[in-house]
């Protein structure tokens, strides 16, 4: 036997006794109890308490009073009550226990329940292996005057700053069973100020009692470092706690808050905030690695455009908020970036990332024209030398040579030989290069090259009787293309193996080997162009930015899956852009032969300039990535070198569990401030988030904290799915659907290419595709993009179009409407 003055882990007590053990330790009052440990139950596999062990069991009892008092026995199973698995309702217990025949009785049911069908069952969908055996708790029970349970977060919104509690008359029990409705009220956690309260008025737990149960309750979730479930009896001598255990529901938002760069400052709880990923998929690609969305948090962005755009209204500390490895942007100051917009300017994907009830208010938004002459005013006159409209890219393009330059010199650095002084400096270096350029980079990206597109489609859908379809087409196969260039230099690697007549061999060999047998196989030349290649381009081949995802200078076995995939490949890649080129010019031709009117004149006029400025910034927004790649890829080299030491010293249990710490938890967890088994219990539910959402993406809509809302619902096996156009023309053919850069030699030539959004470095297999169908981005997405370089069909912005079509299955797309019908 166990009694309460023994400390005792879950493996030897079960969790609800551990809880148990642990609060009466800390002080808290809980009724006299005792633990029959989950080894008596392996030594008595049959499920039977012999008469030796009976009387062992039952002179404890009567040392708490179990002759004149009736007693609660409860099971423990070693698995019970933790942060991932709380077997609720699944063990059983057995109340009002009078009686030692009733005692032994209850032991042996509450030893049965973990054989019952119903445990097997909940262990078997949540694969747990370590609950191997049951322990007992018997504990005197309380003459409740009021009962409940108190939630210290919301368990279903997963609002971490609501407390829930649940209060009856008399026992708990019956609060369990539901054979009464609850006074139930939602209090907010730090005021106590009740927010919702249901229940007839006259069955109102007293107020000095709900005080209490708060009060303590947070008490003990503070000391226990995660939201509780805690189980709670008044009597006449006051308050009792009968159970405490983590709230598994809130686990991810819990331990995700860490990350948070707005802290304490935010309200991402309020019922009335709506929240969408769409907006945020522009800019953060699910998943998104917990490092990457702390080092790329634009909650300034969002709120420096709309002050520049005349809007000086305050907005959230907390525009965005991270959760299931997405980040979220709150709809409110969304809809007042747009609403700066003229009317014309707000196109349909726009309202593609709103809930439907907001679409009203945002056509119906005033547009800000003054705003928009103060921001004129601020970009071609206060800052014009970097950011005007005719000197910004003049400036970046200026500025790319030493930028570059400067990116060689840091990359150079070995990071593995650097104390940490020199590490920090390293790091400090590299901030400073990514800062050099980084505003005037966020001119063209998200303000000339984001507005351009909408202002374009709108002035095109007006005066030329087509919008998304046409833009599309006068804004393929753009100049100066660095995605385009590199590509050539993979496709040309692959040509000198070609002419070696070495394909085969490449076709089948590693690099490691391929290089060994090179000059065997007359290829020698081709293997020091790979080299050369890779020394000029170590930065780029990740599967996205996401600094969690290796480059090919990390790996070159990357860069080569690519030249394998040029074996293979038709045109040159530069050709088939000259040739998008041309497309481009007729469209454009034509667009400017369609305007008629008396104004015919000046609305040419305004397209030719457009047309220009939209190829400059369409093409910069592509071409910045090239450079500003090298900040990810340095960056990422110094976290895998955190990652390592960290390692080394015990803290972590993989090196690249680094990537799921943001800065501050990094440099806690290396100077001791963050434990490693915190660091650890935080690290193991991110990173179990990041690989659930490659496969499945969130919900688009987060409502009254984080309760889903998907927007729409996967469509049937047949049908027709919508999205946004993005590159025009139909294909038809096999889905490929790709998750990773990896799987990219599954596509066949003429397949239609569906997955969560692209990379540079995915292009090599644009060159075989039939088309492409992309879950997030918009019309500016890489994806669409390179499609329009190739003449390939491109839908974007289609949700969950990964798990709506199947893959291998028949489709037809058709890019300019934006549908992909299900054949």
């Amino acid at each position: 036997m166990i009694d309460a003055a023994n400390r005792s882990t879950p493996q030897e007590v079960g969790g609800k006794a551990a809880s148990l053990l642990r609060l009466q330790a800390e002080g808290w009052r809980v009724p006299p109890f005792f633990v029959i440990p989950a080894e008596t139950h392996r030594q008595h596999s049959d499920g039977r308490v012999p008469p030796a062990l009976a009387a062992q069991i039952t002179a404890q009892w009567r040392a708490l009073g179990g002759d004149t008092h009736p007693f609660a026995v409860r099971s423990s199973g070693v698995a019970e009550d933790s942060a991932d698995n709380s077997f609720a309702g699944v063990f059983t217990t057995v109340l009002d226990v009078r009686g030692e025949a009733a005692l032994i009785a209850a032991v042996e049911a509450c030893w049965g329940s973990h054989r019952s069908p119903e445990a097997a069952a909940y262990r078997a969908a949540r694969a747990i292996t370590s609950d191997d055996a049951m322990a007992v708790i018997v504990q005197r029970m309380i003459e409740a005057s009021w009962s409940g349970v108190c939630f210290t977060a919301d368990p279903l919104t997963q609002a971490l700053s609501v407390t829930v509690v649940n209060a009856v008359r008399g026992g708990a029990d019956k609060l369990v069973s539901g054979l009464v409705n609850p006074d139930t009220i939602r209090l907010n956690g730090a005021s106590g100020e009740i927010l919702e309260r249901s229940g007839a008025a006259d069955e109102r737990v007293p107020r000095f009692m709900l005080d209490e149960v708060v009060r303590t309750s947070a008490a003990i979730a503070k000391a226990y470092g995660f939201p509780q479930d805690v189980e709670w009896a008044f009597d006449s001598e006051g308050l009792w706690l009968l159970q405490s255990r983590p709230i598994t529901t809130v686990a991810a938002v819990h331990y995700n808050r860490p990350i948070e760069p707005w802290g304490e400052a935010g309200d991402p709880d309020a019922p009335e905030r709506v929240w969408t990923r769409a907006y945020a998929d522009e800019i953060w690609s699910p998943p998104v690695s917990p490092i990457f969305y702390d080092i790329q948090y634009i909650g300034g962005v969002v709120t420096d455009y709309l002050s520049r755009s005349g809007d000086d209204a305050p907005t959230p500390a907390d525009i965005f908020k991270y959760y299931r490895a997405a980040a979220y942007c709150d709809v409110d100051p969304l809809e007042r970036m747009y609403a700066c917009l003229p009317p014309l300017a707000r196109r349909p994907g726009i309202y593609t990332l709103f809930p439907t009830e907001r679409h009203a208010a945002l056509k119906a938004a005033p547009w800000r024209w003054r705003g928009l002459l103060r921001r004129l005013w601020q970009f071609e006159v206060k800052y014009g030398a970097g950011w005007g409209l005719t000197r910004n890219y003049r400036f970046l393009a200026a500025a790319w040579p030493s930028f570059l330059a400067r990116a060689t010199e840091l990359r150079a650095v070995d990071v593995t030989t650097l104390d940490e002084a020199a590490l920090a400096t390293h790091t400090n270096d590299i901030w400073t290069l990514a800062g050099s350029v980084s505003i005037e980079c966020g001119v063209a990206v998200l303000y000339y090259g984001h507005d351009l597109k909408l202002v374009l489609t709108g002035l095109l859908e007006r005066w030329c009787g087509e919008g998304e379809q046409l833009y599309g087409a006068v804004s393929a196969g753009l100049a100066a293309s660095e995605t385009v260039r590199e590509s050539d230099g993979i496709w040309a690697i692959a040509e000198q193996i070609k002419a070696a007549g070495a394909q085969s061999a490449a076709s089948a060999l590693d690099l490691a080997a391929f290089r060994q047998q090179a000059q065997a196989l007359g290829a020698g030349d081709a293997v020091r162009s790979f080299e050369a290649f890779l020394a000029e381009h170590p930065h780029r081949g990740a599967n996205y930015k996401d600094v969690i995802h290796p480059r090919w200078g990390d790996d070159p076995e990357l860069l080569w899956a690519q030249v394998r995939a040029f074996l293979g490949a038709g045109a040159r890649p530069s050709h088939a852009n000259a040739a998008a080129a041309e497309r481009r010019r007729a469209a454009q031709s034509l667009a400017l032969a369609s305007v008629r009117g008396a104004l015919a004149p000046v609305r040419r006029q305004v397209l030719r300039v457009l047309f220009r400025y939209n190829e400059i910034y369409t093409g910069l927004r592509d071409n910045h990535r090239y450079y500003y790649d090298h900040v990810w890829w340095m960056l990422r080299r110094t976290f895998v070198e955190k990652g390592r030491r960290l390692l080394a010293a015990g803290r972590l249990k993989r090196a690249d569990d680094v990537f799921f710490l943001n800065r501050g938890e990094q440099a806690e967890l290396a100077t001791g401030g963050l434990s490693a088994s915190t660091a650890a219990e935080r690290i193991a539910v991110r990173r179990e988030e990041w690989e659930a959402t490659r496969l499945r993406l969130p919900p688009k809509f987060l409502r009254r904290g984080y309760v889903p809302d998907d927007g729409e619902s996967p469509a049937p096996a047949e049908g027709r799915l919508t999205g946004q156009p993005a590159s025009p023309g139909q294909a038809r053919g096999r889905a490929r659907v790709i998750y990773d850069i990896s799987e990219l030699s599954r596509v066949a030539p003429g397949e239609i290419l569906v997955t969560r959004q692209t990379d540079p470095s995915w292009t090599p297999v644009f060159s075989r595709l039939g088309g492409l169908v992309l879950e997030t981005g918009g019309v500016l997405a890489h994806g669409a993009s390179l499609c329009r370089e190739f003449g390939l069909p491109c839908v974007t912005a289609l949700d969950r179009a990964t798990e709506r079509v199947r893959d291998g299955q028949s489709v037809a797309l058709d890019g300019g409407a934006g549908t992909v019908d299900l054949l």
